[in-house]
């Protein structure tokens, strides 16, 4: 699974980037596979709705580019 494989154990900064480069810093709880701490703005920001998908691709491993399908 992406998130076990990925995501760090502890609650760490991470960057969000769309497809326009607009870059959002959001928090990722760690054990929880998570994001928090600006994951409304960035879903705010997108007007993402329940059911909506986004891909999530891995840049390195404080940055995730985010195409919202």
């Amino acid at each position: 699974m992406f998130n076990a494989a990925h995501f760090p154990r502890s609650k760490r900064k991470v960057v969000l980037r769309d497809s326009a480069g607009k870059a959002w810093d959001v928090i990722c709880l760690g054990g929880h596979h998570r994001l928090s701490g600006g994951w409304g703005s960035f879903a705010h920001y997108h007007n993402l709705k329940l059911g909506d998908v986004c891909k999530f691709e891995l840049v390195n491993i404080d940055e995730m580019q985010v195409h919202v399908l």
